[in-house]
């Protein structure tokens, strides 16, 4: 990874990537093969992949019994995946944490919001997701009212890495932080056609799909990707022609508007192991 790293900051350096500005998680999906990382334990702001951790939340709550589904709850969840709308995102935490959005609001209630709110952190804790923060919503403008106050001049933003992304795309593969049932779900929604020249109107979504041009014909693509303020980043479950399958997280900063550094990074991985297989 680190030899990776150094490529990619090399070639894309001119155009503002730095060292400090990469991260990569990669994990080997096969049991007991080793994983590795370049700065995977470095803090960002996830921008639209903390949609993930939303949609793993829910199909847990699913899955335990505790969370009555609605069909407007099911498309909301559907498009904050398949088209990252923002607007679905909201009305998605409202619903698995039991918040509202609105004016300020203080005292015991305000206490009891929080509470709420920070469900899916206390989720993710209590499997030892350390350094994980989940508890916002995504919007396109700014955020007002009650979520404002929440933020707490950023604060108390979203935040996370690579290495806690990749984890929960490994223990989705595994089925070790989601029944049978859940995961088929999630991963139908996370499904990428890597095939299609047809753009999608979603710009993110168009980068999971220019990530996968860059690998094999025949590659089989799980993923999520976001973009916001100067970060660009993607977490995929990826499945190689030859059978090898990996998680593949990579978070970048100050590159934001070049679509081609993260397809770089998987490129450069992919290639590695097809050239290592074929030793």
């Amino acid at each position: 990874m680190a030899s990776v790293a150094r490529e990619v900051v090399a070639e894309f350096g001119e155009k503002g990537l730095s060292a400090e500005g990469l991260s990569i998680t990669l994990v080997e999906l096969a049991p007991g093969l080793p994983s590795g990382a370049y700065r995977g334990d470095a803090s960002f702001y996830p921008a639209s992949v903390v949609k993930s951790f939303y949609l793993a939340y829910y199909e847990a709550l699913k899955e335990a019994g505790t969370l009555t589904d609605t069909p407007e709850l099911t498309r909301a969840v559907n498009d904050m995946i398949t088209a990252s709308s923002n607007d679905a995102t909201g009305f998605v935490v409202d619903s698995i944490t039991g918040t509202t959005s609105g004016p300020e609001i203080s005292g015991a209630a305000w206490e009891s919001w929080k509470e709420k709110r920070n469900a899916i952190n206390r989720f993710f804790a209590a499997r030892g997701y350390q350094g994980l923060n989940a508890n916002q919503k995504t919007y396109c403008e700014d955020a007002y009212g009650r979520e404002h106050v929440f933020r707490d001049g950023g604060k108390n933003s979203n935040r996370m890495t690579t290495a806690l992304v990749a984890r929960l795309f490994t223990e989705m593969a595994r089925g070790d932080v989601l029944g049978p049932s859940g995961a088929a779900e999630a991963w139908k929604l996370l499904s990428r056609d890597v095939t299609s020249d047809r753009p999608l109107e979603e710009e993110e979504l168009e980068y999971a799909r220019v990530a996968g041009r860059r690998l094999p014909s025949g590659t089989s693509l799980w993923a999520k990707s976001g973009d916001a303020y100067d970060v660009r980043h993607l977490v995929a479950r990826v499945r190689l022609p030859d059978g090898v399958e990996l998680v593949l997280a990579v978070f970048t900063k100050g590159v934001r508007n070049d679509l081609t550094v993260i397809p770089r990074v998987f490129e450069k991985i992919c290639a590695r192991y097809a050239a290592a297989r074929a030793r």
